[in-house]
């Protein structure tokens, strides 16, 4: 009798899981988008992390570093100045970076709608590999002093920067939170190491600085390799289970139950940009000089040779980037309230960071970007769980489309006002160890 009643159990459930199985292909089928989860969401928390993911971006992620001080060390090989016609040339070259990100993140759910999302994912990994291949290749190794390979090497790490990071956080959603979050720690990582690890080769053993290139460029095959491991098939499917995302024409007609949720979140993600992509630049524009005073300008007492001072500066922020991704994550945030309380916290630390980097003191800046950087990456945490955890799974790709691509406008104005940043740190003038307006070594 047990028996019996256990087989008819067993058969239910079988019964259950076929209809669920059929559920899910027919609406893979139909392009809605949905999925058998979308009711179940215990399915993807339970889902154990994908610890190569952090893998996949801390590599495709190193091609962004080249906004960092490997930007001012490819001016210093060209021999550009810091001030002038061609600095500020260069400058928004290098700004081409976001006007690239900003682009794509929501064009590429039109330019490529025909492509599926992890075929984009490929897609953005070979643009990532020809941007970061030229300055090595052509400036450093074959000494062209060209100054077209600087917008077409950044506007092509822009462009692919704006297809990956919403189609690469889009297709590990449903590996679950968990992997979420060992990626996102992967964006701080790829500074940490060029950075940090590079930074420290380059000042001890006087490391030639085209290595850490070469080594960006070596990492795009190596992330490529990992994601086929991983990645979903081209109907985006994990486990047999459809996570189809909507089209774009689809999302904006369901917009209201996805687009007015976020809204909050893409306006502090405008502001948390700027910041990002506005006080790194002007901190390595500053401090300019080949020594860094850390008690003030005029303050000889105690100096360090500029590349340590970044050195330890980028401690700072991978500590603090990495840290807060992690933390932003161990938070629940399972209420509106909650949610905002996490922006709120995000704007403070932004502003806060923000000014107290404008007193231009070496020690002090470490701490000021520190804090500044710690907002930042809470921000991406609170975000991405928000956007997992609230919209509507076939619409997951337009939330993070649309956060990214308003966000970047953030990130542009940053990049753009650089100089009118720096100018506001300087604005004592030009003092003999900061300010100065050449590029130094």
């Amino acid at each position: 009798m047990a028996k019996s009643t256990m087989q008819v159990k067993l058969t239910a459930v079988q019964e259950r899981d076929i209809s669920s199985s059929v559920l899910s292909d027919e609406g893979s089928d139909s392009g809605s988008g949905d999925s058998s989860c979308d009711d179940d969401d215990s399915c993807i928390e339970r889902q154990p992390p994908v610890r190569s993911a952090f893998i996949v971006m801390t590599c495709v992620i190193g091609g962004y570093t080249l906004i960092g001080p490997l930007q001012h060390d490819l001016k210093h090989e060209l021999h550009i100045q810091d001030t002038g016609l061609v600095g500020s040339y260069f400058t928004q070259s290098v700004a081409l970076v976001q006007w690239g990100k900003t682009f794509t993140s929501l064009a590429q759910n039109v330019l490529l709608g025909c492509i599926p999302i992890v075929t984009r994912v490929y897609v953005s990994m070979g643009l990532m590999f020809v941007g970061v291949l030229i300055p090595p290749l052509f400036i450093f190794t074959l000494g062209s002093k060209w100054l077209g390979w600087i917008p077409l090497s950044y506007g092509l790490i822009g462009l692919s920067l704006g297809v990956f990071e919403c189609t690469f956080l889009s297709v590990i959603s449903p590996l679950g939170p968990k992997t979420k979050s060992w990626a996102i720690m992967g964006f701080p990582a790829a500074f940490g190491i060029v950075n940090i690890v590079g930074g420290s080769l380059v000042a001890a053993f006087e490391m030639p600085v085209a290595w850490t290139f070469w080594y960006i460029v070596a990492c795009q095959p190596v992330a490529v390799m990992l994601f086929r491991r991983f990645a979903p098939d081209e109907q985006n499917k994990v486990d047999g289970r459809s996570y189809k995302q909507a089209g774009l024409r689809q999302s904006l007609r369901d917009w209201r139950s996805w687009l007015l949720r976020i809204i909050p979140f893409v306006l502090v993600n405008i502001l948390s940009h700027f910041v990002m992509e506005s006080v790194l630049p002007a901190v390595f524009n500053t401090f300019n000089a080949k020594e860094v005073m850390l008690l003030g300008p005029t303050d000889t007492r105690i100096r360090m040779k500029k590349t340590w001072f970044l050195v330890v500066l980028f401690v700072f922020i991978a500590a603090a980037d990495m840290s807060s991704r992690r933390i932003g994550y161990c938070f629940r945030f399972d209420t509106t309230a909650k949610n905002y309380a996490g922006l709120l916290f995000v704007l403070s630390c932004n502003v806060f960071g923000l000014n107290l980097s404008s007193f231009g003191i070496g020690a002090l800046t470490w701490f000021a970007v520190g804090i500044a950087i710690f907002g930042s990456g809470f921000n991406y945490a609170v975000c991405s769980k928000y956007i997992d955890q609230r919209v509507p799974r076939k619409h997951n790709l337009a939330a993070y489309s649309l956060w990214m691509c308003v966000g970047y406008l953030g990130a542009i104005a940053g990049a753009v006002l650089v100089d009118v940043v720096r100018g506001w740190f300087c604005s004592e003038g030009v003092q003999e160890y900061q300010c100065t307006p050449g590029s130094h070594h």
